[in-house]
């Protein structure tokens, strides 16, 4: 970091004092709605902000306009200007805390305020009227009925509030984790100095701590949360679409539109621009509209739509089974009084009423959303650990069904640490010892042997110009860095044959690049591809220097530099000889940057007309150096695109980089193998070599992004966009048009795309999964879905595995509650039918019981379940659309509800004479028909039963697929074992305690082993459906495959038996 010293004072006080946070807000709002006439004349233009800020500038008489501000705030004022003016972030949606959530469930759960009138009502009823069953008053009695739903309702609402309290905590810890992968911004402070006085110091701070009165460096790809003035004539392009709503892109100019509003994006222009900071949080331009929209409620995920419209039609059938139950309750009662003259008992309706408003209560299956949302935040919270940070909710669905990956070279397939392994300079070709380019050789070896001093400055000269920020003192890119790897790798022959190394200071340099008037630089466009910088020494001339890719600066070049730094012309001989150099660093796979230079006589980049952005000097280059930089192939790639290529997925190289270096590549990590079959129309063979090239050029498979451009959208379709693997040269509205082209071959595709740059945002946003590298602009995160915190193919892989996994465990869930719903209502409606007590087989406070197992826990079992990574990655993706309930689940939903529901029927009008003998106590208590025919512990026997099949019943819902085993991948179920046992234990504690308040009796060890051996009969049942589905109904041939094709036709699908 480098520092000089500043110690004159434009404004006297330290923190700005001349401005109140209601001139901050009036700033705002001048700079919000582009008020130029405002701040001319209440602020005084862009000197009277500085004054007004008490900004200070090494140039006490004025600002210059053109050079921009060379200054800063006072370091030891930033956590006053904090405190007066405000931080630099909106406020936090304010967590709900545990008590909210438990008044959300009652207040919006209709049929639980009815159960909770209900018990209200049972408990004054119970306490002033007689029980129907013994005529007399029992206040004890009488409360206990409505206090047990209170306690069910109380147990419900408590578990609900506390899985969306868990939820909550795991979307903040993700939203925690978004913030913390901000970009870093670059700021000037003035701090105290070793020997007095100030020294003005350029800083990199997280863009949360700066503060009003800072000057910030503005370069492309930054998203801007502050409101800023701009005090630099530079060329900078805004997007200020999501702000004002104007699609153009917006050329800032100081005399016109100065103005830089928070919420919009840098798009492009120099990387030496600087601002000054006006507003910041909630006091900026965006922050305001952003409060005032604080606490609109979050959209639901698409798969969250589906099941809340399926729990729709599910609660109406509910409903309607609840309607017929208490119609048949009321008629026979009725029927009872008026033939039977029995008598009528206000807690006998009541007492029918809540169990109808309780079969409501398990009939609507409000578990389906929060199972999404439960399966969405723990995978959110896994992915993360995965290094997946997903920003919006319906990534994760729709990653599941991806069928196109397009993914970037760079820092994705490869690594992002590049090692400078040849140079070609003055002729002649260098290469570190050892190399071949995959070896590993210190990086400090030096192997450029030049022959004068002479030659290594001019060489370091371009690469330090082209390569780093002077206000750093380094390079701020992943290539800027390998490039400055030549400064280690230099050393210069003697003509005595004695070699020492060379060491360039660069301080010099960095000092004229620091002198705006001196230095402009036009960053690398991935359209031009090539960065120029024009520096204008003190002899008035200004030199150009220009690196990028070689080809478009070959053709630029006009000379070349040879031995001792004589310039030659480039000849066509010349030419095709450097051509041979650059194809044969590009068949070994590395990638290779030219650096040129070229002199003009004066250049005045720094000022522009209004409207026209400056171009850099259209002068003749010189052709200095070839460097040629090492990717190593990320170790996991290969495996993770073995994994692509069982998936079903398709993979798309999209690179910048040259044809023969991405086919390199692209042959290295095993997208083209002529071992590998493609997916569907993608390479049904590929190639292994490069002598293969023109083969795989001619047939598509590999594309130049200059051939790609030229053709029409027609001919790529027809001939190109369903073979495509490798595009080499393109740019980032190349990878825009081939995700649209890939939507016009297949309109149900699902594509995902990675990008790093601001000028990827339209593919991200275009795509139906985006992907942003965590290096990458706060513009390409903005308008990606998920950021990829370790910029690495692999999160992509993980991404679409937790996706499949997802809608998997979404399946389960659906396949066990369908199941238990569907038998219960069914059970308590024909068990009113059967019976010839009028009463219904399962109490309130046990359908209660039954909907918590199935609602909540179930919920939390099912929809935690691990991926297992082999069977999600070896199966085709599924279409868009396709229904959530496969044809399977249908089939076993069917066949072990028809057990479950004939069990329970069975164990209703006959299962009472298994147990007839009963202990001397209940003999005391009941009479005779009652201990026998829904009896206390007939009914408990039954219940019992019913539970223990749905505890069973979760093990058949884990098994979707084919090949899933009973006793395979335990270890990826533990929450569901956790919490079946839970359920087994309160299960045998409210049986054997529960007494009145559940509506059960002891039972003996006996009566125990025989519930559980009937309720074992769910595991064999679905262990026989699953195989008739598998084995029978999808085999060709055989009379019972006929016959089952018969009956269950319907359920036959494509989509199925991809399942297998």
């Amino acid at each position: 970091m480098q520092g000089r010293s500043a110690v004159v004072h434009v404004h006297s006080g330290d923190t700005g004092k001349g401005a109140t946070s209601g001139i901050i807000n009036a700033l705002s709002g001048i700079i919000g709605h582009k008020r130029l006439e405002q701040f001319a004349s209440e602020v005084s233009g862009h000197q009277g902000l500085l004054n007004l800020l008490d900004v200070r500038c090494e140039d006490p008489t004025a600002w210059s306009g053109t050079r921009g501000i060379r200054g800063g705030v006072l370091a030891a004022s930033v956590h006053e200007r904090r405190e007066r003016f405000g931080a630099n972030r909106l406020m936090r949606h304010q967590k709900k805390t545990f008590m909210t959530f438990v008044r959300e469930s009652v207040e919006d759960d209709r049929t639980l305020q009815l159960l909770i009138g209900s018990a209200v009502l049972s408990v004054v009823l119970g306490m002033t009227t007689s029980d129907y069953r013994e005529g007399t008053i029992d206040r004890g009695t009488g409360l206990v009925e409505g206090a047990a739903i209170f306690l069910s309702v109380f147990i419900v609402v408590t578990l609900s509030a506390l899985n969306n309290y868990k939820k909550q905590e795991q979307f903040s810890h993700v939203i925690e984790r978004e913030d913390q992968s901000r970009q870093l911004v670059l700021v000037w402070r003035y701090e105290s100095a070793s020997g007095g006085g100030l020294m003005l110091r350029p800083m990199e701070v997280h863009v949360e701590d700066v503060v009003v009165g800072d000057v910030v460096q503005v370069s492309a790809g930054m998203e801007l949360t502050f409101d800023a003035i701009l005090f630099d004539n530079r060329y900078v392009v805004c997007d200020e679409c999501s702000v004002t709503g104007e699609s153009e892109e917006i050329i800032k100019d100081l005399q016109r539109d100065p103005f830089l509003i928070s919420g919009s994006s840098i798009l492009d222009g120099s990387s030496e621009a600087v601002a000054v900071v006006c507003a910041v949080g909630e006091h900026s331009f965006a922050g305001e509209i952003a409060m005032a929209i604080h606490g609109t409620e979050k959209k639901n995920t698409p798969l969250q739509d589906q099941l809340e419209a399926l729990a729709g039609r599910i609660g109406k059938y509910g409903l309607l089974a609840a309607i017929l139950t208490f119609a048949a309750l009321f008629l026979k009662e009725a029927y009872r009084i008026l033939v039977h003259a029995s008598p009528f008992s206000p807690m006998k309706f009541f007492g029918n009423l809540t169990t109808a408003i309780a079969i409501v209560v398990v009939a609507v299956p409000e578990g389906l959303p929060l199972s999404v949302a439960i399966s969405l935040a723990y995978s959110m919270r896994r992915m993360l650990q995965d290094g997946n940070l997903v920003r919006h909710l319906a990534a994760c669905e729709t990653m599941g069904g991806a069928t196109v990956l397009c993914t970037d070279k760079t820092g994705t397939i490869t690594s992002p640490d590049m090692k400078l392994v040849r140079v070609f300079f003055e002729g002649r070709s260098y290469l570190r010892k050892g190399n071949a380019p995959n070896g590993t050789v210190s990086r400090n070896e030096a192997f450029v042997k030049l022959p004068s001093t002479h030659s290594a400055l001019r060489l370091m000269e371009c690469v330090v110009a082209s390569a780093l920020d002077p206000e750093l003192g380094r390079a701020r890119s992943r290539t800027g860095e390998a490039l400055m790897q030549l400064g280690s790798n230099l050393c210069v022959v003697a003509d005595d044959g004695r070699v020492t190394p060379f060491y360039y200071d660069f301080e010099p340099l960095l000092a004229i690049m620091r002198d705006n008037s001196s230095f402009v630089r036009f960053p690398f466009s991935s359209l031009q591809k090539k960065c120029t910088t024009v520096l204008r020494l003190p002899n008035g001339v200004s030199r150009v220097y220009v690196s990028g890719a070689p080809e478009v600066l070959l053709e630029e070049c006009r000379k070349v530099v040879v031995e001792n730094g004589r310039l030659e012309p480039l000849d066509k001989t010349r030419r095709v000889y450097y051509e041979g150099i650059l194809r044969e660093y590009a068949q070994a796979g590395l990638r290779t940057v030219c650096c040129a230079y070229g002199d003009v006589d004066s250049f005045e980049g720094a000022g522009k007309a209004y409207g026209i952005p400056p171009a850099p000097p259209n002068v003749p280059l010189n052709f200095l150096v070839l460097l040629a930089l090492e990717e190593a192939i990320r170790p996991e790639v290969p495996g993770s695109l073995e994994m692509c290529f069982r998936a079903g997925l398709r993979v798309i190289l999209i690179t910048g980089d040259a044809t023969l270096t991405a086919v390199n590549i692209a042959s290295r990590c095993g997208l083209l193998s002529l071992v590998r079959p493609h997916y569907r129309n993608a390479c049904s063979g590929s190639f292994s070599s490069l002598q293969d090239l023109d083969a795989l050029i001619v047939e598509g498979y590999v594309m130049d992004g200059a051939e790609f451009r030229a053709l029409k959208d027609e001919e790529l379709i027809e001939k190109c966009i369903q073979k495509l693997c490798v595009l080499a040269r393109a740019t980032p509205l190349d990878k825009k048009r081939v995700l649209r082209l890939l939507k016009c071959h297949d309109p149900l595709a699902v594509v995902a795309v990675t990008g790093d740059g601001t000028n990827d945002a339209p593919a991200l946003k275009t795509s139906d999964v985006g992907f942003a590298m965590n290096t990458g602009s706060d513009v390409a995160k903005r308008a990606s879905d998920i950021v990829l915190l370790d910029n690495n193919f692999a999160g992509m892989v993980k991404a679409t595995m937790w996706g499949r996994n997802v809608k998997d465990n979404i399946r389960k869930f659906l396949q066990f509650q369908l199941t238990v719903n569907c038998v219960a209502c069914l059970v308590a409606f024909t068990g009113v039918l059967i019976n010839e007590k009028n009463m219904s087989p399962l109490k309130p406070v046990q359908l209660l019981w039954l909907n918590l197992i199935m609602d909540t826990l179930a919920a939390l079992a099912l929809a935690t379940e691990l991926p297992c990574e082999s069977a999600l990655l070896s199966r085709p993706p599924e279409p868009r659309h396709a229904s959530v309930i496969l044809p399977s689940m249908w089939f076993q939903m069917a066949t072990q509800g028809s057990f479950q529901f004939l069990s329970q029927i069975y164990m209703l009008s006959y299962g009472y004479r298994h147990f007839k003998t009963q202990n001397a106590s209940e003999m005391v208590r009941n009479d005779s028909s009652t201990m026998e025919y829904f009896g206390p512990k007939h009914l408990s026997i039954v219940f019992n039963v019913f539970v223990l099949m749905q505890v069973m019943n979760f093990f058949n819902a884990r098994l979707l697929n084919r090949d899933e085993s009973f006793f395979g991948r335990w270890g990826d179920s533990s929450a569901l074992l956790l919490i079946v046992t839970l359920i087994v234990v309160l299960q045998v504690f409210i049986v054997q305690y529960g007494g009145r308040l559940m509506s059960t009796v002891p039972l003996t060890a006996s009566d125990w082993l025989f519930c559980v051996v009937y309720a074992s009969g769910s595991l064999l049942v679905s262990a026989i459906a699953r195989w008739w589905w598998w084995n029978v109904l999808h085999s060709d041939g055989g009379l019972a495959a006929h016959w089952t094709r018969r009956c269950f036709g319907f359920l036959h699908s494509p989509i199925s038996e991809k399942r297998m």
